[in-house]
């Protein structure tokens, strides 16, 4: 345990050290005054960073990057800790982390550069641009599965993540691969909200599809170059891997480098300066060397509402929105994965951001905290907003819609095996996979129209398999006298982060 004189002396010491960075970084990109001072503004960022000192300081944080944007500006960017603590080497607000879910943004702005030049349309059927594998049932109909249902996660596409380490014993798919092994419909395009990483893998699809060439140089030539993010690259880029933030896990301890499944939907690497770069142009900024790659009508169409949930939080193509209880509208992102945790806040009618990356598994909560106590000190009206755009779970109650007996087929990763269900009251219900003997579904609980439950059991495919999942949730639609819906398996190994893999099924009731 560190003593609390120790503990002094290792933040003297790391405040010091960010100090330092921040004049570097000054002297090469504007002096200090200018990044804290843009158009006469002052504002205390003191009880921020002596917050993410102590955390650094504890072993709570490994590396940080914060940054934050008013009125046209860049207030206040700088770096915490390591980016690569075995190195010791410094993370610096120049640091490229990965973004994790943040990176969805970015794709659905690549995906409406080809929407301005016509080159896609984002209200026809994705399939329209999907050659080969594309988007099938069994649970709705495909041609309504439009390329805008697919960046604002209600095209009917279950959720997805699975992660592959270099050198491991699968490798990760490729995008075609992951339309034709999952790329089935759980539910009627348009009808529930699900997270859905397929979405945007079907998106770089799509981008790859009409222009001929890969996404990451999609990315490269149509975003990241032309707004001036020089610090970003796309996982493919291989060459600068090594300048990236090395993840670490809740312990604290190192993570392997790793890709997955979907990688449009989270393998950007950015750094907090470049960051709060594409935050201003998202409010309209015109900053000084950025080119004007979409006129400001396609940046509205970026952030409009596509599916309004329960709570008001509404998804765009691309991202999150909603409005605070004093009505302000705010617009958000964050990501998370084994190794990273970050948060992008805007308030497009303040010209006010804030973003912070961070390299732990663990740094959600710190990352929300830090956003939240600068917004706070900006607008007195600020609280955490909602950010779920899906219904809120409560206790299960059966109706006569669920009750009963039922028989079907699950598909996805080669699967096509059959299933049964029993449901006999709001805490009693089974699943059965195959021939295996049937086993509870626990944890029910009422999602919207919907019920969600956990099992378990081992699915017969080659996805399955590899990752040893046998941790099934389960979650069921009514829909046209059936029941619908996906079983996701999630599930780790040696030598694999850990999977969440999607199988799609639909059951019809058994009549005695």
């Amino acid at each position: 345990m560190t003593s609390p004189t120790n503990r002094r002396e290792v933040l003297r010491a790391l405040f010091a050290t960010s100090v330092g960075g921040v004049l570097s970084t000054s002297r090469l990109y504007g002096s200090r005054t200018e990044l804290t001072a843009g158009g006469g503004e002052q504002h205390d960022f003191a009880p921020v960073r002596q917050r993410i000192l102590e955390e650094v300081a504890s072993g709570k944080a490994t590396g940080v990057a914060v940054a934050v944007v008013h009125k046209g500006h860049l207030v206040w960017e700088e770096g915490f800790g390591f980016s690569d603590r075995e190195k010791s080497i410094r993370a610096t607000a120049r640091t490229p982390f990965c973004l994790a879910s943040i990176t969805k943004p970015f794709t659905t702005t690549m995906l409406m550069t080809l929407v301005a030049e016509g080159k896609v349309a984002l209200d026809a059927p994705a399939n329209q641009y999907l050659s080969g594998a594309g988007i099938r049932g069994p649970n709705g109909n495909p041609h309504i599965a439009t390329v805008r249902l697919l960046g604002a996660h209600v095209s009917g596409l279950p959720g997805m993540f699975s992660g592959y380490f270099q050198g491991g014993p699968t490798p990760a798919p490729d995008a075609k691969a992951v339309l034709q092994e999952y790329g089935r419909l759980a539910y009627s395009p348009g009808s529930v909200y699900e997270y859905s990483n397929i979405g945007f893998s079907a998106l770089g699809a799509i981008a790859s599809n009409v222009t001929g060439t890969d996404f990451g140089t999609l990315m490269k030539q149509r975003v990241l170059q032309p707004l001036g993010l020089n610090d970003s690259f796309f996982s493919t880029d291989i060459a600068r891997l090594s300048t990236r933030a090395i993840g670490y896990d809740d312990a604290g301890k190192p993570i392997p480098y790793y890709t997955t499944s979907t990688p449009p939907s989270g393998e950007l690497y950015v750094s907090a300066h470049d960051l709060a770069f594409f935050a201003m142009w998202n409010m309209k900024n015109h900053v000084p060397g950025q080119k004007r790659i979409l006129e400001e009508r396609w940046i509205d169409e970026l952030h409009k509402p596509v599916y309004v949930g329960p709570s008001g939080v509404a998804t765009t193509f691309g991202w999150f929105t909603g409005t605070l209880k004093s009505g302000l509208p705010y617009v958000l992102k964050s990501g998370g994965q084994p190794g990273v945790a970050t948060k992008l806040y805007m308030v497009p009618s303040e010209d006010l951001a804030c973003l912070v990356l961070t390299n732990r598994t663990d740094g959600t909560e710190l990352a929300n905290g830090i956003c939240n106590q600068i917004l706070k000190s900006y607008l007195s009206e600020w609280t955490p907003p909602e950010e779920n755009a899906g219904p809120r779970s409560k206790p299960f109650v059966a109706t006569s819609e669920f009750i009963g007996r039922w028989k079907g087929t699950l598909w996805n990763g080669g699967a096509e095996e059959p299933l049964r269900l029993q449901v006999d009251s709001s805490t009693s219900a089974t699943l059965a996979l195959g021939t295996a003997p049937a086993t509870e579904i626990l944890q029910m609980q009422s999602q919207g129209p919907g019920v969600e439950g956990v099992s378990t059991g081992l699915i017969e495919s080659d996805g399955a398999g590899a990752f040893g999942v046998r941790k099934l949730v389960v979650k069921l639609i009514p829909q046209d006298g059936k029941l619908v819906g996906r079983v996701m398996a999630r599930g780790e190994k040696t030598g694999l982060v850990f999977a969440n893999l999607p199988y799609v099924l639909t059951l019809d009731r058994v009549l005695d």
